[in-house]
């Protein structure tokens, strides 16, 4: 089982160029893909979205290609650096001239018009450096998933003790409820007997009202179909597959069986148990959420 959180970098090395491939990834119902990148490199989006494909099934993954400032790219050329520079040594020797200072440019000066002037990054065809990208592109996509299944094991663990938490709450609402149709057909008995009521409990009219009460009583085939789901949504969180969308199902249908719970429950006691599991249900779906 993997999380859909994940990061991973490598670098990229070409001739004249230096840079890093970033993969990051969030959750996402579906599947989407983002590229981020030097514009003539643009085409590269089909092929890197067939690379995310093939260990990614679902996420928001962004594919981020960086290169490096210019201090380590092909610059224009040396020629057109130096006209730059005279131009600008010919506009500082007229300001000198126009403030009556001396004219004396340093070798600082001349690295300091040089650093600051506009350079031209000249990137390598797609065609010529496509290899490399797909390789770095493989790199950094393994770093990511070897972080989502690390995250997916945490999720596991977590997940692990809160369905511990749920067969708790559902061990206690089952002895909660045992007899509780016994127990209201004896205190309505009681109170009916109190106001000086009798009634006779072999009538069939009666005792198809008592039958009726204990048939919407029962929790039986909730607890039975809870614990089912329990057991199905434990196997999951050892699948190696993505899992995430059959197991956002089971807790969609737990909360159901919750539901019902609540709605047949007469005692406080158990209507606040169902409470409780209801709202580690919610957590567990908000874990879910994030599980490729």
């Amino acid at each position: 089982m993997k999380s859909m959180t994940g990061y991973g970098r490598a670098e990229i090395r070409l001739p004249n160029h230096t840079g890093v491939i970033e993969i990051s990834s969030v959750n996402k119902k579906g599947f989407e893909f983002l590229l981020h990148g030097p514009k003539e490199w643009q085409f590269f989006e089909k092929k890197g979205q067939e690379i995310i494909r093939t260990r990614a099934d679902r996420g928001r993954i962004r594919l981020s290609i960086l290169i490096h400032p210019p201090s380590a790219l092909t610059l224009e050329s040396s020629g057109d650096q130096f006209h730059k520079v005279n131009d600008h040594l010919e506009v500082l020797k007229k300001l000198c001239e126009l403030g009556e200072v001396p004219y004396a440019p340093t070798i600082d000066l001349i690295q300091r018009i040089v650093s600051s002037s506009p350079r031209e990054v000249i990137l390598p065809p797609l065609e010529n450096i496509e290899e490399i990208l797909v390789h770095s592109t493989e790199l950094a996509l393994s770093e990511m998933i070897t972080m989502r299944k690390k995250e997916g094991l945490s999720l596991s663990k977590d997940l692990v003790i809160r369905c511990k938490t749920l067969r708790d709450f559902v061990y206690q609402i089952e002895q909660q409820s045992k007899g509780i149709a016994s127990a209201w057909r004896d205190k309505l008995l009681q109170r009916l007997s109190e106001s000086g009521l009798e009634i006779d409990c072999e009538n069939e009219a009666v005792r198809r009202e008592f039958a009726v009460f204990s048939e919407k009583s029962d929790i039986s085939e909730e607890i039975t179909r809870i614990h089912s789901h329990l057991e199905q949504f434990e196997s999951g969180l050892n699948h190696t597959k993505p899992i995430g969308r059959k197991l956002e199902f089971i807790v969609q249908e737990m909360g159901r069986e919750f539901n019902t719970l609540g709605s047949k429950s007469v005692q406080s006691n158990v209507s606040s148990l169902v409470i409780d599991a209801k709202v580690e249900i919610e957590k567990i779906r908000e874990q879910v959420m994030n599980i490729e």
